[in-house]
């Protein structure tokens, strides 16, 4: 039986949330102590996204196994002139389970939420990769933006995944 992918519903909230720390850990992007703080934040935040709508979610399951998520934020943004659209779509939490790696999930949830961004009438999605995604998102026609990122707070520890990107 084949992986399906459906919407996910505020009743998928801890599995969203199990998702983001598993792939910030097996990104070794933060520690332990930097997860156990985002992730009531990132919970509370999730719940009011996934009840007003600002957030759309996908999850990939196999025999009612969840193999995996991603989701789609409604992002408020300056118009440009790339588009004057003051929303656009930002893809985040795109996690696969380790065993069901390779099999073209990631990929099929991506496009679920590409379609969900097209079918909304957005004519740009914006996402960050790791490193071992880049080849996935590439692929798939996303492209490397010139962003930056300064860092205010004395106590951050800049994650390994921030070297070697340019």
């Amino acid at each position: 039986m084949a992986a399906t992918i459906r919407p996910s519903t505020l009743a998928d909230l801890e599995t969203h949330v199990g998702h983001r720390v598993a792939m910030f850990r097996d990104m070794a992007y933060g520690d332990e102590v930097g997860l156990a703080r985002m992730e009531p934040e990132f919970r509370a935040l999730l719940r009011s996204w996934l009840t007003t709508g600002e957030v759309r979610g996908w999850i990939a399951e196999e025999a009612d196994t969840v193999l995996g998520g991603a989701m789609l934020e409604l992002k408020e943004a300056l118009p440009s002139p790339l588009t004057p659209q003051r929303v656009r779509g930002y893809l985040f939490n795109v996690y696969v389970a380790k065993e069901a790696r390779g099999q073209g999930l990631a990929r099929a949830l991506t496009e679920a939420a590409l379609d969900g961004a097209r079918s909304l009438g957005l004519e740009m999605v914006e996402l960050h990769a790791s490193k071992d995604a880049e080849a996935l998102y590439r692929g798939m026609g996303f492209e490397p933006t010139p962003e930056f990122r300064l860092i205010l707070s004395q106590d951050f520890k800049k994650p390994g995944q921030w070297t070697d990107r340019r």
